[in-house]
């Protein structure tokens, strides 16, 4: 029998069921807009280069419809890009201080996301480059084994990216970087990966070079991918092609959250460079 305040349990179940259908169907409406509302703010911030902002919005848009490939693949993206403008960026990395790591518990984060997208999208580039791009800064916090197979899992979930759809510009930037990074592994962790798994996959600054060139002819107006080409010419000691790149940065107009520090620090390294 229902009482004043519409108590459901003294219906018969099918009758309870029926109207929490009904109940359902009519917030679905309420939900969706509420989602598209976050959405839609998260993204003015996310143009805005406020990953912060754009998190908490992403945040909300998740708890509604946490299955939508959009919410998750969004909230995903700003843990980790929130992650990187926390931790900075340095041209060289003796430059950069890890007396701080705040960001680090972003990055564990963007990965546990990262892992339920790939789980629940593995058809999408996204869901492996966001893989690839959250254990590869999780790896700058580990030693030995699991730094080892971090840097195994880049490749692959990267590589998978590429596989998926061939123009994915920021795949081929991470697999760029993970090759260098391979090259210049001291000798210990490359003994230590031998040991363990039979060695890394090769990886030289020759490939790190080949695979940052393709992103750059996809589009040359990315100030990353020649922020890390750079980069890669500075470990093959070629600095007529380090100036190059970072001459060419200065003139790119900014397009992402860390083109303005990596305008700063190409300028920087310039002057580094013309000092010797």
């Amino acid at each position: 029998m229902l009482k004043g305040n519409f108590q459901l349990y003294g219906l018969p179940a099918i009758l309870r069921i029926f109207i929490g259908i009904i109940i359902f169907m009519h917030s679905m409406p309420l939900l969706a807009e509420d989602y598209n509302s976050y959405i839609q703010q998260g993204d003015k911030y996310y143009e805005q280069f406020d990953n912060q902002k754009a998190l908490e919005e992403y945040k909300k848009a998740y708890e509604i419809f946490p299955n939508s490939f959009e919410s998750l693949m969004k909230l995903t993206r700003a843990y980790n890009d929130f992650g990187e403008d926390i931790k900075g960026l340095k041209f060289r990395p003796e430059d950069e201080s890890d007396s701080n790591k705040k960001f680090e518990e972003y990055f564990r984060t963007a990965a546990k996301y990262a892992e339920l997208l790939q789980k629940g999208f593995p058809d999408k580039a996204d869901s492996y480059f966001l893989l690839a791009a959250t254990y590869g800064h999780l790896a700058l916090f580990k030693d030995g084994k699991e730094k080892v197979k971090l840097a195994r899992d880049v490749e692959k979930n990267s590589k998978k990216a590429i596989q998926i759809d061939s123009k994915f510009i920021p795949a081929y930037i991470v697999l760029g970087v993970y090759y260098r990074e391979v090259a210049n592994l001291n000798w210990a962790l490359k003994a230590f990966a031998r040991t363990l798994f039979g060695g890394l996959p090769n990886g030289t600054d020759k490939d790190s070079e080949k695979t940052l060139l393709k992103a750059v002819q996809l589009n040359p107006q990315i100030i990353h991918t020649r922020f890390e080409l750079a980069k890669t010419y500075e470990a093959m000691g070629e600095e007529d092609k380090v100036a190059e790149q970072l001459k060419e940065i200065i003139d790119l107009p900014i397009l992402d959250h860390q083109d303005k520090t990596i305008k700063a620090e190409a300028k920087k390294e310039l002057q580094r460079l013309v000092k010797r």
